[in-house]
């Protein structure tokens, strides 16, 4: 794939090493204050066709009540520290999260097309009488923001219903704005929407992401924020070191690189939003 260095190893490798990254994906920036959520149970979830998501549950579900969901689609880099700090503020709060692994659970495989990738996870949430298919939030981080966005527009009716979609940093161009059309166009899917990005991100123009926002339905359901002195990736935090830059795939152009200032205090802020668009859409677990 453009732009990564792949490490080849075997399916069975491939599987354990997803099981043996729980402390990392659970681990917040260095620093933070943030406790260490309780966990119930996590498992390796099939999610047909040889991929594979790292479920997770709350310590302390209701009885006899399916936990509410929370899906999360990490951007090109993969599942590690950047996506793990929103799936920890989440868990931390009663909610399961189920984080997508494609392309990690079978040799040489390549991910799903973006637009199938959401279909996928909700499917796998509704064969699973642990989690509430009614109740089922989604953040995406760049190309898995994208993903979300694709994908929901092109959900049949009778398909699961997404309550709420947290769209960090997901490339706003043209392209984007019609995958938003054709969400407005989709009757069954009315989520609750955060746009989140930087005014210093030079993926994710604010005229660019504000035509997005406008074209996805029921406008009084969706917030555009815009964080000031954020970049591109301000979660990367673990590729560098404090104050350092980075370069990211750029979800919009394959092959392209955009420049990254991590920031943990704005990471912070970013994955309290998050958790406020989960909490709005779902409800107390």
């Amino acid at each position: 794939m453009t732009g990564r260095t792949l490490v080849r190893m075997q399916p069975w490798r491939r599987l354990a090493a997803l099981a043996l990254m729980l402390p990392a994906l659970l681990a917040g920036p260095a620093g933070a204050a943030t406790p260490h959520p309780a966990v119930e149970d996590t498992e390796l979830l099939a999610l047909g066709d040889g991929e594979v998501g790292l479920l997770t549950l709350p310590q302390a579900p209701r009885p006899g009540r399916p936990a509410p969901v929370v899906l999360l689609l990490p951007d090109q880099d993969g599942a590690g520290p950047r996506s793990a700090v929103y799936g920890q503020r989440v868990l931390e709060n009663g909610y399961a999260v189920l984080e997508a692994h494609f392309g990690a659970g079978a040799e040489d495989a390549e991910p799903p097309p973006p637009p199938m990738r959401l279909a996928i996870l909700l499917a796998a949430v509704a064969a699973d009488p642990r989690l509430d298919a009614a109740r089922i939030a989604v953040i995406g981080l760049g190309e898995g923001a994208r993903a979300a966005l694709l994908g929901l527009g092109s959900l049949r009716p009778g398909e699961a219903t997404v309550a709420g979609l947290a769209l960090l940093y997901p490339g706003c161009d043209q392209a984007l704005a019609r995958a938003a059309g054709a969400v407005a166009a989709n009757t069954t899917q009315r989520p609750q929407v955060l746009l989140l990005h930087g005014d210093e991100d030079a993926v994710n123009d604010t005229a660019a992401c504000t035509a997005v926002a406008a074209g996805l339905p029921a406008q009084d359901r969706v917030r555009h924020r815009v964080l000031t002195g954020a970049s591109y990736g301000w979660d990367a935090y673990g590729m560098v070191r404090p104050g350092g830059v980075a370069l990211l795939p750029d979800p919009t152009q394959p092959g392209r690189r955009a420049w990254v200032q991590p920031d943990p205090g704005v990471t912070m802020v970013a994955a309290d939003r998050v958790l406020g668009l989960v909490v709005t859409a779902l409800g107390q677990p």
